[in-house]
């Protein structure tokens, strides 16, 4: 009897060890390699999700060539309406900036407060207005997102025998129309498409194109040569013939498109087609995708490896990566005639374009690949031998293959030496002159179209030159009541207000007369632009010493490279007093305060004279002890 009661009571003890170990286990769920649909970033990918009782913990990597990298304190992950505050991590501690290693990344395990085990989706923002590290709907549930293809995409049937568009020239506008399905507009896409001339007005790359609500969007650009075009989505480039006349139709899985840009999930076979054409050159612009890697002779590494090179280290370089790339390019079976011509063309252009810019690319290679202490290389060269080997491209010397937007680049004295005599250079070299304007946004002058009248031989050049002057007039029209929409609506505000600085103002009379305005307060000068993420990150980050120390006047200056309708909507949004000038107002404030960069702050005491003055931010503690001493 009780040799059975014994075994009754191991069995049940067994039994109970079963249950407890299958809960414990239950308690932790484990989701490697989490599909999501949406990001604003290319940096942090998250590569494993566990939720646990007492935490939830994001595996994720940061990737960035160099620098420091952290999270903010304020990030969170938002599931089913609830926010889950961020907790910390031992390799990212809040607060803390850690260098990012030669691997090129940070790997990192980030704590939130417990979600629930049965989650199937979530948000990860580490800035809720967008400006930090977001990825949108994380997928818990193993499916990969896909979007709903047209099926007469899937049955496509391309030409592989179409033919080049004619070089010849003709003028008209070029019309492109982008579809991106699987489009949200909280998942923060961005969206550039970029069709070049020779004379058009300047464009920050971060000016993006409208996104309708159901993902469509279409722009005209004047043309006056077959160009290859760029579409943009986040940060993924796909070229794109864009000829004068016609229409290219663009469609974009943009769910795939978004795993195939992640180091995650590139190698998947079934994220490699995400784009689909239609148009007369739907044939060459679909075949192009699979060699856009290897028309350009600088590739992701390049600053990295050109680091410290001689200049003719440097030529070698580019020689050597050039040939290679036309060896893979001749090489590749699965393009047609045409689409290899054309890809022949645009890996010439770059080659010859990265020989001629040797002193540029070279100064700037520390700089952007990150490395201190590299010598600078004396940059003296025979310039007969140096350039000898672009005699032999066919490229600068053939009507035939002009099918890049830069022919006008090619002008100059140097360069000519390489190109066979063309009146036609003659003419762009007269019209890039007079376009300069536009790069600060000034319309032609009545003298400026005189020259032009008597200087242009081409009528089509000469008629390009002044359709841009045209849509610069009627941008600048429209920019102008969106900005008195936007002063109206400020007018009508409590938490916004706008300071009106003429354009013809001096910039050593704009601090001082914006200090004057405030004298007897202290008064933080913040200059920034929408297109700085480090800006709005800052402006985030201040928010809570905005609330504390509600005596300061905050004063917040960006300038016409910061497009009006973008900068009003965001204006709305950020408390303080506003101030909007020309470029070369900001220019000349950064020449007269010595910065160079943005976010850059001012501290005015108040008496109304600068008692700080950083460029990039300086943290929240050290503004707020600034601040504190200006207002005593």
């Amino acid at each position: 009897m009780n040799t059975k009661h014994s075994l009754q009571k191991a069995l049940s003890l067994v039994a109970f060890l079963m249950l407890l170990v299958a809960t414990t286990a239950q308690a932790k769920r484990v989701v490697e390699r989490p599909y999501f649909l949406g990001s604003n970033n290319h940096k942090l990918e998250i590569e494993r999700v566990t939720l646990d009782k007492k935490a939830t913990l994001l595996d994720v990597k940061i990737y960035q060539a160099s620098g420091d990298v952290g999270i903010d304190s304020h990030a969170s992950i938002m599931a089913n309406g609830v926010k889950y505050d961020y907790i910390g991590s031992k390799q990212l501690p809040k607060g803390v900036f850690v260098k990012v290693p030669e691997c090129g990344y940070v790997a990192a395990t980030l704590r939130f407060k417990p979600m629930p085990e049965t989650t199937t989706e979530f948000d990860f923002r580490e800035i809720a207005d967008n400006s930090g590290w977001n990825v949108y709907g994380v997928r818990l549930d193993g499916k990969r997102p896909q979007a709903d293809i047209p099926q007469h995409l899937l049955q496509q049937a391309l030409d592989k025998n179409s033919k080049l568009p004619s070089t010849d020239l003709n003028l008209g506008k070029t019309v492109v129309a982008v579809r991106l399905l699987g489009y949200k507009p909280e998942y923060k896409t961005t969206l550039d498409i970029i069709v070049d001339n020779w004379f058009s007005p300047y464009r920050m790359p971060y000016d993006h194109d409208s996104i309708s609500v159901d993902g469509t969007c279409q722009v005209s650009a004047n043309a006056i040569l077959p160009t290859v075009a760029t579409i943009r989505v986040n940060r993924t480039e796909i070229p794109f013939l864009a000829v004068p006349n016609d229409t290219t139709t663009v469609t974009i899985d943009l769910p795939t498109l978004t795993l195939a840009a992640t180091h995650l999930f590139a190698t998947d076979s079934d994220v490699k087609k995400y784009v689909w054409f239609e148009g007369k050159h739907a044939a060459v612009d679909t075949e192009l995708q699979s060699v856009k890697t290897k028309i350009d002779v600088l590739g992701v590494t390049s600053f990295d490896d050109i680091c410290g090179m001689t200049p003719l280290q440097y030529r070698d370089y580019v020689q050597q990566s050039y040939e290679r790339l036309l060896a893979a390019i001749n090489s590749n079976a699965a393009i047609g005639s045409a689409t290899r011509t054309l890809a022949q063309s645009i890996l010439a252009m770059n080659y010859a374009s990265a020989l001629f810019g040797f002193k540029n690319n070279i100064s700037m290679a520390p700089m952007i690949a990150g490395k201190r202490g590299v010598p600078r290389a004396d940059m003296s060269i025979d310039t007969v031998s140096y350039f000898k080997p672009l005699e032999k491209l066919a490229v600068l010397h053939s009507k035939n293959q002009r099918y890049y937007y830069y022919l006008s680049d090619f002008t100059a004295a140097l360069r000519r030496k390489y190109i066979s005599a063309d009146p036609l250079l003659d003419d762009i070299a007269v019209g890039k002159r007079l376009s300069r304007s536009f790069n600060r946004k000034r319309p032609l002058t009545e003298q400026q179209i005189a020259v032009a009248h008597d200087s242009i031989a081409n009528d089509m050049v000469r008629e390009l030159l002044f359709a841009n002057n045209e849509d610069l007039k009627s941008q600048l029209a429209s920019a102008d009541n969106i900005l008195a929409e936007v002063k109206k609506s400020a007018n009508q505000n409590s938490t916004f207000s706008i300071i009106d600085i003429d354009p013809k103002m001096s910039a050593q009379q704009i601090l001082p007369t914006i200090a004057d305005k405030y004298k007897g307060k202290a008064v933080l000068i913040d200059f920034w632009n929408t297109w700085c993420g480090p800006c709005r990150a800052a402006m985030s980050a201040i928010h809570p010493l905005k609330e504390q120390l509600t005596d300061v006047v905050y004063v917040y200056i960006a300038d016409a490279s910061s497009p009006v309708d973008k900068w009003g909507e965001m204006i709305k949004t950020i408390s303080g007093v506003h101030v909007r000038l020309t470029e070369e107002q900001a220019d000349a404030l950064g020449k007269i305060y010595k910065f160079s960069g943005i976010p850059t702050y001012f501290v005015v005491n108040k008496e109304g004279k600068i008692t700080y003055q950083k460029t990039s931010f300086p943290g929240v503690e050290k503004l707020k002890e600034e601040l504190t001493s200006a207002m005593h």
